[in-house]
């Protein structure tokens, strides 16, 4: 018996079935869910397969038990697909489709075996009232879990009631109607349910929700992984350049001990720097690798730097330089106090004047000055070279971004520091000429 109309919606609809099960694969590759209502529909592709067969050329005596086991598995896989996907139970799932199995060589003896239909109807009945509970359940609380509004559960339970009175109607009807549900109304609900899967897949994240939210937390962790690995990159090239930086102080006042004929008082002077600045080595080490794990050392909050003997110590770590550049240095803390630990305080203001060195012109003067008010102290660097673009106001505080020579971290250092200790930190460019920094301490800073 043919019947090319039959057929027709048959193939039609295994089409439908094959493409919306590779989507839904393509969509949710690591979905275990996925996986398992593939697997269930696989046997709706088989039943709708040999069913447009054998409604195409007639050949009903291969292709009936085909259709008749794969219509009579698919409950066993929906089955497994709650227990396994919406329940977590990969046993219940093993046993669902054991039971279907156990089953199967009744469904194919038992046409005109009362008893048989009867146990067999029982079964499929069964199956998809267990599946339907374990579903509206289960996939009740996973909405929940993941924060889905009012709305998203209540359409969420609609559809998926839409999805799982389909085989119970297609299994009274074809007892009521001797298989005649089978012909078209069923292939054509199959295409009904593959609408119904996407529009929980695409509006409400039917079956990738704890796949889609497992990847999130993958995303994030990888995203805080690179990061990880950008500070830990940054802090290396920063721990080099800030600990050259007092190193190559302490270089050229050793050689000044070493090649000059100092008075003990220089003497003494000179050697007290290097200790200060060679301590200072170490606690950077310290403070560096603090900040790598996001964990700053906090300063006491009531300290005190007065700024004249600061300004003298670092005059002293960058003189050599600034002579070898031919370049002068005028200090005046103008007895300001700065509300602040010594130790920032040195490591921002050393950064400012060896970047106001290196783009001072021979012949020009960088200056450090200091003035107090009410709100706090304002310290100002300022030198006399081409100034600041209008495009770079705001880039030169990026790491590695360097306009000439130099490793482009000196003054990213700074503003790093400014944000950690509450301080205000901008660039401008001076009326006259040059680049002008200023670095501003609050009278109570937290620093």
């Amino acid at each position: 018996m043919t019947n090319p109309a039959a057929a027709a919606v048959a193939f039609f609809a295994l089409g439908v079935i094959l493409f919306g099960s590779s989507l839904l694969l393509l969509f949710n590759p690591r979905s275990t869910g996925a996986r398992w209502f593939a697997a269930f529909q696989l046997t709706i592709a088989v039943w709708l397969g040999a069913q447009g067969w054998a409604y195409a050329t007639g050949d009903w005596a291969r292709m009936g038990p085909i259709v008749s086991g794969a219509v009579h598995m698919a409950p066993a896989l929906f089955l497994a697909f709650a227990m396994a996907e919406v329940r977590g139970w990969p046993w219940g799932a093993v046993l669902a489709i054991g039971l279907g199995l156990a089953l199967l060589p009744l469904d194919q003896a038992s046409v005109g075996r009362r008893h048989a239909e009867g146990l067999l109807a029982a079964w499929n009945i069964g199956a998809w009232l267990l599946s339907t509970v374990l579903l509206v359940r289960g996939m009740g609380g996973r909405m929940r879990k993941v924060g889905a509004t009012a709305s998203q559960r209540r359409t969420g339970r609609v559809v998926l009631g839409l999805m799982v009175i389909v085989f119970p109607i297609g299994i009274i009807g074809g007892m009521l109607t001797n298989g005649a549900t089978h012909v078209f109304v069923m292939p054509l609900l199959m295409v009904w349910i593959q609408a119904l899967v996407f529009v929980g897949v695409a509006r409400l994240r039917f079956y990738d929700i704890e796949v889609r939210a497992a990847r999130t937390g993958e995303i994030a962790a990888s995203a805080a992984e690179q990061e990880r690995l950008a500070v830990v990159g940054e802090l290396s090239a920063s721990l080099a350049h800030e600990i050259r930086n007092p190193l190559t102080g302490v270089r050229s006042l050793a050689q000044r001990l070493a090649e000059d004929d100092v008075d003990e008082a220089k003497r003494r002077r000179y050697a007290g720097v290097i200790l200060e600045e060679v301590g200072r080595v170490e606690r950077l080490v310290a403070n560096l690798l603090g900040i790598a794990r996001r964990a700053p050392r906090a300063e006491s909050a009531d300290a005190e730097t007065p700024l004249a003997p600061l300004f003298e110590d670092l005059a002293l770590l960058v003189g050599s330089r600034a002579e070898k550049g031919r370049v002068r240095l005028v200090v005046d803390a103008n007895g300001t106090v700065a509300h602040a630990a010594r130790e920032p305080l040195a490591q921002a203001m050393l950064n400012l004047l060896l970047n106001a060195l290196a783009h001072a012109p021979e012949g020009t003067a960088v200056e450090l000055r200091a003035q107090s008010s009410a709100a706090g102290a304002e310290i100002t660097v300022r030198d006399h070279g081409p100034g600041i673009a209008a495009d770079e106001l705001e880039r030169i505080w990026e790491p590695f971004y360097t306009g000439g020579g130099g490793t482009g971290l000196g003054l990213a250092v700074v503003r790093r520091l400014a944000r950690e200790h509450e301080w205000a930190v901008e660039a401008a460019n001076a009326a006259g000429g040059g680049a002008e920094f200023r670095l501003r301490v609050p009278a109570r800073a937290l620093a």
